[in-house]
């Protein structure tokens, strides 16, 4: 039968060579825990304790932060794929929308023009045929 260990805090008051304190702190940032966690690393495995489940709380905690912090990006990503898919077809229509423009010689653009081209066009004429 394992027993739950129960934790509370101690506060202590270390005298270390500089040397040490760079060494305990490098080593923190590698592993990327606090200074306190470190400590408290180091000295159960002085005494020989069982820290596993330290460990793999830590890494539990881990592991839901990076899966929240995936799960964000895949909805970024999926939001970055919606847009480019709508900017392609807004520079097809531009695209499409300035080859018309163009078809028309500038000298011959004028109101009468664009209205004659568009009654010869006129789509509403077969909408009406059933009329008849």
């Amino acid at each position: 039968m394992t027993e739950k260990k129960v934790y509370t805090s101690l506060n202590l008051t270390i005298n270390l060579p500089l040397e040490w304190q760079e060494k305990i702190k490098d080593l923190a940032l590698e592993k990327q825990i606090s200074l306190s966690e470190l400590i408290t690393d180091i000295i159960g495995e002085y005494l020989d304790e069982n820290i596993t489940d330290i460990k793999i709380n830590r890494l539990q905690e881990n592991y839901q932060k990076l899966n929240q912090r995936l799960i964000t990006l895949e909805k970024k990503d999926y939001s970055i794929e919606r847009l480019q898919h709508r900017l392609d077809i807004m520079e097809k229509l531009i695209a499409s929308v300035q080859n018309n423009f163009t078809s028309i010689p500038f000298d011959q653009l004028s109101y009468s023009s664009m209205i004659s081209y568009e009654i010869e066009d006129e789509p509403d004429e077969i909408l009406t045929d059933f009329l008849d």
